[in-house]
């Protein structure tokens, strides 16, 4: 039983490290490029606006140095549950944002299920792992 545990374990680690990649990258990306980074951008957004989207996008770079830095526990890692709390949290504000300004790009509709119906289920696989590991 010991080995299964210790298989999942590995294989949440290395799941949680190729998903960060992807709020890191994607940030890097609107930081950069601003409003014309977001899929289906525009460059015709207000300067604050703008500012809003560049300054938040720090915010979700930083999950991945988070998630990365946790991997070695992260059956106990408190970090770890919260930076995925924070993306599905992130995902449902997304789905408000739908809700009051419309269907978003079929890339942020995707990025929309991934961190809800994944982070959910990166939580319930994260709590296995650590309840196996008592």
């Amino acid at each position: 039983m010991a080995q299964h545990s210790g298989d999942s374990r590995r294989r949440l680690q290395w799941t949680l490290g190729v998903l960060a990649a992807i709020p890191a990258a994607s940030a890097i990306g609107e930081i950069v490029q601003g409003p014309q980074g977001v899929p289906g951008g525009s460059p015709d957004v207000a300067p604050t606006v703008d500012s809003s989207l560049r300054y938040a996008n720090v915010f979700k770079f930083a999950v991945g140095p988070v998630i990365w830095s946790q991997l070695g526990r992260v059956e106990s890692s408190p970090a770890v549950p919260f930076a995925i709390s924070t993306i599905a949290a992130g995902g449902l504000a997304r789905l408000r944002s739908w809700q009051q300004r419309g269907r978003p790009h079929p890339v942020t509709v995707a990025a929309i299920a991934l961190e809800i119906v994944g982070g959910m289920l990166l939580l319930i696989w994260q709590r296995s792992v650590s309840s196996k590991d008592v």
